[in-house]
């Protein structure tokens, strides 16, 4: 689909990502072993089509399919495809998108959309509120995976493939609401895998992350623009895993991420999206602070 399309030998389905270790990487940052989990290599170009899977699969068993979304756009992207793609004509989706999205992301979006009438988009001033009022007065299922307890389920299958990194030790994970954290977590608990999850926020959107990383100044604008979850309804859960898992939380400038894009596209000099290269950023501010990284250090990339 558009600028996600890629050659058939990497092509690869929303489960089963890419994750490849680089030594010269991990020398260059000090540390003993890095890995990337390259997520934004699945189907719609994010990690978010796992949890719209899951939600949207969810309610479709329960003979629900009129949906509603609020988006900064790989949470719509992903809603868009996976009803496009897997559920056909029974469904309709209305997306509201915030009139400043981002040129790439507008035009996935509408790619993700196809010519489908099932599907409409709007560009609004305060989209999460147009979704929940449209929601409310239509009977729109609202797709927000914050609300859903069950949520951080949608991830149990990413954990799964992150523990078959040898001497896994550390995980990086761009967060927003925190849920995809949550569900490493989880599923690490539950296979007694003992795993350091660190979050990494910006210093527009650190709600989640304050309460461990003290030195930033907050700022109104951001170059990764996928984090932008100010209400933080699960800062309390989220909080509690990040102690029990011994991680931390940052908090990432933007001058930390061009750097953190400087280093990596000596690796891959097409690669753009800030959105990802969060968990890098954190991983060397990690290590600024003397952080002991120890073992394989992971880092997630989440999308385009």
């Amino acid at each position: 689909m558009g600028s996600v399309r890629l050659p058939k030998k990497l092509q690869i389905d929303m489960n089963n990502t890419l994750q490849k270790s680089y030594p010269g990487l991990a020398k260059k940052l000090n540390i003993q072993n890095l890995w990337i989990k390259h997520e934004y290599l699945n189907e719609s170009g994010s990690h978010k089509i796992r949890l719209m899977k899951h939600l949207i699969d969810e309610y479709f068993k329960k003979r629900k399919n009129n949906f509603v979304i609020s988006s900064s756009g790989n949470a719509a992207i992903a809603a868009a495809y996976y009803l496009n793609k897997y559920r056909k004509k029974n469904f309709k989706l209305m997306i509201f998108v915030s009139k400043n999205i981002s040129a790439n992301k507008w035009q996935r979006l509408k790619s993700a959309t196809g010519k489908t009438k099932n599907i409409i988009i709007k560009k609004v001033v305060r989209p999460k509120q147009q979704a929940f009022l449209f929601g409310k007065k239509y009977k729109f299922i609202l797709l927000r995976g914050s609300e859903k307890r069950n949520s951080p389920q949608a991830y149990y299958s990413l954990a799964r493939e992150l523990i078959k990194i040898p001497n896994l030790r550390t995980v990086f994970v761009p967060s927003s609401s925190g849920i995809t954290a949550l569900g490493l977590y989880q599923t690490f608990n539950k296979l007694k895998k003992k795993i350091e999850i660190h979050i990494v926020q910006t210093e527009k959107i650190y709600s989640l992350s304050k309460d461990f990383d003290h030195d930033f100044s907050p700022k109104q604008e951001s170059l990764a623009t996928a984090i932008v979850d100010k209400i933080a309804l699960r800062k309390k859960e989220v909080s509690e895993m990040i102690k029990k898992s011994l991680g931390s939380g940052w908090i990432i400038n933007d001058q930390s991420l061009k750097e953190a894009k400087k280093i990596y596209q000596q690796i891959d000099s097409s690669f753009k999206s800030y959105d990802s290269l969060l968990s890098l950023a954190g991983v060397i501010k990690a290590k600024q602070k003397n952080w002991p990284l120890r073992g394989t250090v992971c880092c997630l990339f989440t999308g385009l």
